[in-house]
């Protein structure tokens, strides 16, 4: 049995969706291939089975049987915590090598997905130089550029991590900086014997959300327009100017979200002007009855949120920062351009050498 690691420099880098690319990769090429994540820290219950929500959703492309049970045996939540914090925090590695040989006992490849960084789940003893130890595991790096730097994580994990490390993947690289990533950071990592398998570019698709989930997250309730909660949002603007300049401003972004105070006419008036998906009213203040009418003539949702304005901003940060697996488009658009930017046959043989 061959194990691959999927790693990352730092969190939301896209590890599940390469994951998931992978899986499926090695299934079509005719090996039994099994997914799983040691360490997972978005909890959720399932058939009274407390595991990882993306886990749960990868999984389901293995191709030999997975229990929920072994599938990811340390999930971080209050209660393991609390339990961490206040007694000895041993343990978790026994149960992920135990959970390890069930889910391998299959399997010709396992692909198993680290933590969200590399220092993520050390106080457990499960971060990623420690599991691609423990698992005996092929490390693929994952690394997604913040604009132009020198790549000193993905150096510093290389020292960690020694021969495992196979190489890595640039993921979700801004137009902006993908030059630079492929003319000046690949040539300088191949140069210090780090492979670089490919670069991945950033695509909206992914990051998107449903107006229905910025509703779930934000607790928001909808004051118009119930039937658009499927529409997609890529981007959201703040608006905290006056009208004239608050048209031209939310004319430079598509699809997106406006976040605003619900007093605000003038700013609502000019996003529904333009191609904005939903508006977010801040601090529980409702909007005008003109206002309410023009958004549902124009199948704009208007979400209204007691936070203020940089809480709701900071919520859409991290909602909009998180790839969504569970969309079948999102899911079919990581694999295409998986196989469109990856070296995908250098990758596995890298993967299955002795």
């Amino acid at each position: 049995m061959k194990t691959v690691l999927v790693a990352s420099t730092r969190p939301y880098s896209g590890k599940s969706g390469i994951c998931l690319a992978l899986v499926h990769e090695f299934a079509e090429r005719g090996h039994r291939t099994a997914y799983f994540k040691p360490y997972g820290t978005m909890p959720v219950s399932i058939e009274g089975v407390v595991t990882d929500e993306d886990a749960a959703y990868v999984s389901k492309a293995s191709t030999v049987d997975v229990p929920l049970t072994s599938l990811c045996p340390v999930v971080e939540t209050r209660a393991l915590l609390e339990d961490v914090l206040s007694a000895d925090a041993s343990g978790f590695e026994e149960r992920v090598r135990e959970s390890f040989e069930v889910v391998g006992a299959k399997a010709d490849v396992v692909v198993a997905e680290g933590p969200g960084s590399l220092s993520a789940g050390h106080s457990l003893g499960v971060d990623t130089c420690k599991l691609a130890s423990m698992l005996g595991a092929r490390v693929v790096l994952v690394d997604k550029p913040h604009g132009i730097d020198l790549p000193d994580e993905v150096l510093h994990a290389a020292e960690c991590l020694g021969e495992r490390l196979t190489g890595v993947i640039f993921n979700a690289v801004h137009e902006s900086t993908a030059d630079f990533v492929r003319e000046g950071l690949a040539p300088f990592l191949e140069r210090r014997g780090v492979p670089v398998f490919g670069v991945i570019g950033k695509d909206p698709l992914l990051s998107s959300v449903t107006v229905a989930e910025i509703v779930q997250a934000l607790g928001g309730t909808v004051l118009s327009a119930e039937a658009s909660l499927h529409e997609t949002v890529e981007s959201f603007m703040v608006g905290a100017m006056g009208q004239d300049k608050a048209l031209r401003y939310f004319r430079r972004r598509a699809r997106k979200a406006v976040i605003t105070g619900g007093d605000r006419s003038d700013v609502q008036l000019a996003a529904l002007e333009t191609d904005t998906r939903c508006i977010i009213l801040t601090g529980n203040l409702p909007p005008s009855s003109v206002v309410l009418a023009r958004a549902d003539e124009m199948g704009v949702p208007m979400v209204l949120v007691g936070m203020d304005t940089l809480s709701a901003v900071e919520k859409m940060e991290a909602l909009l920062g998180r790839v969504r697996l569970h969309d079948p488009r999102k899911a079919d658009r990581i694999r295409a351009m998986f196989r469109e930017e990856i070296d995908v046959d250098a990758l596995v043989d890298a993967v299955l050498v002795n």
